[in-house]
């Protein structure tokens, strides 16, 4: 099935969803350019997305119920306490989490996204999602500049950015504070997703000062396998957002299932759950990574709405008192 837009009114501006670019990359032009996209549908909450053929959301969503749910759960309960409030989307791949996060609510999202090839479906999901999605064409880093990055592409929707300064791409590397003073709509963002495929532990360690001022929602990939030698850095991830005052903690398989709540004093609990993904690594791998949501003291109304959800959802009958 072949998607087309229409680009001549593109070519004489900024399309309306898309906030900032590099209209100098010859990378970007193509993708900005690009007359017809090649993908299959899927409805992710209210909108029909277009995905490239081999990516994987239909698949496993059919196959693992709770897969890539929870952020939609998360942000229609941010609503009820904090209407209209922003949203931002770091490594929005092709706008799946844009689409969950608008699930219920037109939420204000910026989603950053600094791999070229997923660029033309990203802004086409972004206009069909709604106006209330922006696009940042850049990557997340310690600080504010332009890198050259190769993209190591993976099957299934999925590609990893890797510093190349003789053949790479150029790709603005923005730090999350420089962002969010950046585009004023987003300055004090109620929610924060992170999937950036091995990255997220260096975006969330190199942006702890931002995160301890507006203490956003925070949602982000615990992947500690997906680059050599990053378990550390995953590790003491979670004493930093405890120092920067997250309170609560949520966490995932990767199947999309609530499998525990932390407190930030649980931390042999923290250990036992990294050696459980290291067993994994070592002797045979089912649980690849987990997806872990963590709150402030201000949102533990959010937290325990949350987790009481997910308990009902798991035990609807219930038995297990809540």
């Amino acid at each position: 099935m072949v998607f087309r837009r229409s680009v001549a009114q593109q070519k004489e501006g900024e399309p309306p969803w898309l906030v900032c670019c590099d209209l100098e990359s010859r990378a970007l032009r193509w993708a900005m350019d690009a007359e017809q996209l090649r993908g299959k549908e899927y409805v992710v909450g209210r909108t029909t997305l277009i995905l490239p053929f081999d990516h994987a959301l239909c698949e496993y969503q059919q196959r693992w119920k709770r897969y890539d749910r929870a952020l939609g759960d998360i942000s229609r309960l941010l609503w009820e306490k904090y209407p209209n409030f922003s949203a931002v989307d770091i490594g929005a791949n092709v706008g799946d989490s844009a689409a969950l996060i608008s699930a219920y609510h037109d939420v204000n999202i910026l989603c950053v996204e600094g791999t070229i090839v997923f660029l033309p479906f990203l802004m086409e999901n972004a206009r069909r999602i709604g106006s209330h999605v922006r696009v940042e064409y850049a990557f997340i880093g310690d600080s504010t500049a332009t890198t050259q990055f190769t993209y190591q592409l993976h099957s299934r929707g999925t590609a990893r950015l890797v510093p190349d300064e003789t053949t790479g791409v150029n790709v603005p590397v923005k730090s999350l504070g420089f962002l969010l003073t950046e585009k004023a709509a987003f300055n004090s963002p109620r929610l924060i997703k992170i999937d950036t495929d091995g990255y997220d532990f260096d975006i969330i360690n190199s942006s702890l000062e931002i995160l301890s001022q507006v203490k956003s929602v925070l949602f982000y990939e615990y992947a500690p396998f997906e680059r050599p030698r990053i378990l550390r850095d995953g590790v003491e991830s979670f004493h930093s957002l405890i120092q920067c005052g997250y309170r609560y903690f949520a966490v995932y398989d990767n199947f999309g299932n609530f499998l525990i709540h932390l407190q930030e004093n649980d931390l042999e609990k923290w250990i036992d759950l990294n050696s459980y993904l290291c067993s994994h690594d070592v002797f045979g791998k089912a649980v690849y990574y987990f997806d872990i949501c963590a709150f402030s003291e201000d949102d533990r109304d959010i937290f325990q709405a949350l987790r009481r959800q997910e308990i009902t959802l798991a035990c609807p009958d219930g038995t297990l008192g809540v």
